[in-house]
């Protein structure tokens, strides 16, 4: 039924400028929102925040709210070579982590780092200086958080170090806005403004 409803819903004209979608258990998801939240469980993908756009029942396909963020294909990301995107790495927070990760992933040629830190974004003390000391050195540094649910505001500490706020992305989205992103530029501003954009 997964894939009857998805084709129900890709063949709705409601459908249309909406974004990339995911249609699973009836619902019809934004796909910048959609997270699983299960490994086993059917109903296991959410929009936490959010919630659903709308339901596929049996009398048809039913919208309820639309994505207000920009996305594919009106985007400057959608003329890029997809194949070339620049090595973007995800560190975790966890009790007692240092900067040995950052630094590895910066030693290897990471371009960007994904800082997914505890809610609400925040890396251990010795994660945080080595997350400076990377964002000086000209690798740029994106900030969210490891919960499923919740928002990195560009708050102050953030904006004086040079580091971009994720807002309400997961980390994993985040890295791949932030390949995309550095396929265009390394300018720290315009960077933010994409993630307050997408």
């Amino acid at each position: 039924m997964n894939l009857v409803n998805a084709l129900r819903v890709a063949g709705s004209p409601e459908a249309r400028g909406k974004g990339v979608l995911a249609v699973l258990n009836d619902e019809i998801h934004a796909a910048r929102d959609v997270v699983k939240t299960s490994t086993y469980r059917v109903q296991t993908f959410r929009s936490l925040d959010f919630g659903a756009l709308g339901h596929v029942d049996g009398d048809g396909v039913h919208f309820y709210r639309s994505p207000s963020r920009k996305h594919m294909p009106d985007t400057p990301f959608a003329v890029l070579d997809l194949g070339a995107l620049p090595r973007v790495d995800i560190v975790y927070s966890y009790a007692g982590a240092d900067g040995a990760l950052v630094d590895a992933a910066v030693a290897v040629g990471a371009r960007g780092l994904v800082s997914a830190g505890f809610a609400p974004g925040s890396p251990t003390p010795e994660q945080r200086a080595a997350f400076e000391r990377t964002a000086k050195s000209g690798v740029v540094v994106v900030q969210c958080s490891r919960a499923f649910s919740g928002r990195v505001a560009p708050r102050r500490r953030l904006r004086e170090s040079g580091i971009v706020a994720g807002e309400d992305l997961s980390p994993q989205k985040a890295r791949i806005l932030l390949m995309l992103a550095l396929s265009t530029t390394t300018d720290i501003a315009a960077i933010q403004e994409m993630f307050s954009t997408y």
